[in-house]
């Protein structure tokens, strides 16, 4: 499981887009957002690198 930090993620728009970001490389993958935290919860089989480098390409990069 990883948890990032997502300084710009602040509406529930921003929460669709880092999860559609997320699915685009894993379409199974588990998105867990927290906006008042602005930080996510993902379950994956990718490499981290990999999921903060399809959110940064969406314009949401990890703290």
């Amino acid at each position: 499981m990883l948890n990032l930090h997502i300084p710009n993620m602040n509406c529930g728009g921003c929460a669709r887009g880092v999860t559609a970001a997320i699915r685009s490389v894993d379409a199974d993958a588990r998105v867990e957002p927290d906006l008042p935290a602005r930080t996510i919860a993902v379950e994956t089989k990718l490499p981290e690198a990999t999921v903060r480098q399809a959110l940064a390409e969406a314009g949401f990069v990890p703290a």
